[in-house]
């Protein structure tokens, strides 16, 4: 018997992203959603399978997929070490995540002395290959920038084609031409 209360995708905050107006051929401020997945619930397990088929199947979030449907199928009572974040154009009803509306998303790993580590981020590729301007900007933005208010410390591992986007987000090389990068609150 399953004596677990869940709730689904919990909503944390809004975000500010730029929106293209094609109207008026440039951006303009606008405010997403951010929520936090639980992977004990199969709701959000299910819904991050459904964003990883849509990002592409091959990815990142098809890695944070992974991750959570092994924590929900062996039952991982604390998956307090864990933090699986995804940015949603979605406004209500998080309890039924749309993964139509998903923006990206974002897995860390928690330790115990406050620090994080950024194991996985992934844009919708629709938002970074697109023809043209792509219609939202800034999700990785604003997905780092929330783990930024959220945490002191923050490491990860860069692919090659994501290192200028940790340094313009002000993370440094742990050393130099190193794939590892730290961010640190009071940097």
């Amino acid at each position: 018997m399953d004596n677990n209360i869940s709730f689904g995708a919990r909503f944390i905050k809004k975000l500010p992203v730029l929106k293209y107006s094609y109207e008026k051929k440039l951006y303009n401020p606008a405010s997403v959603g951010m929520v936090e997945l639980n992977p004990l619930d199969l709701r959000d397990v299910k819904a991050l399978d459904s964003i990883a088929r849509d990002f592409g199947g091959d990815s990142f979030v098809n890695n944070i997929y992974i991750e959570a449907k092994l924590a929900y199928k062996n039952d991982n009572q604390s998956c307090d070490d864990m933090g699986i974040f995804a940015l949603t154009r979605q406004r209500e009803n998080f309890e039924e995540l749309n993964p139509d509306d998903i923006l990206g998303v974002a897995e860390i790993s928690k330790f115990e002395n406050g620090e994080i580590e950024l194991d996985y981020l992934q844009v919708h590729p629709q938002y970074i290959y697109s023809f043209g301007p792509p219609y939202i900007k800034k999700i990785g933005t604003a997905i780092v920038n929330y783990l930024k208010e959220t945490y002191e410390t923050i490491k990860l591992s860069a692919t090659s084609s994501a290192t200028l986007f940790y340094i313009k987000n002000g993370f440094t090389r742990v050393k130099e031409n190193s794939n590892r990068f730290i961010w640190r609150k009071s940097d």
